[in-house]
């Protein structure tokens, strides 16, 4: 049988391990916390990467599209282009003398 001793030199080393176990969790937690927050922001970094170039792109031919379309409209009736010009950088002179 078991003596007094015998038992509480258990019961600390229970408690011990407990203690160890513990300890261990949270340092499991932390390091998978970091590398998910890593992971996650590589993810993002990609993500937007990606999303910002297919933005870009669209811009861009939305971009020509309408260069083309000012390009038709000047060559369709190029007097009004010149004095709708004029007008626009008039009172954009008039406005900044002010």
């Amino acid at each position: 049988m078991a003596t007094a001793q015998e038992v509480t030199k258990l019961k600390e080393e229970i408690n011990d391990l407990k203690s160890d176990l513990k300890s261990l969790t949270e340092t499991m937690k932390e390091i998978a916390s970091s590398n998910i927050d890593r992971e996650k922001s590589k993810l993002l970094d990609e993500l937007s990467i990606e999303e910002l170039t297919k933005k870009v792109e669209s811009l861009k031919t939305k971009g020509l599209e309408e260069v083309d379309e000012v390009e038709k409209r000047i060559k369709k009736d190029p007097l009004k282009s010149v004095a709708i010009t004029f007008g626009v950088g008039f009172i954009a002179a008039w406005l900044l003398k002010r």
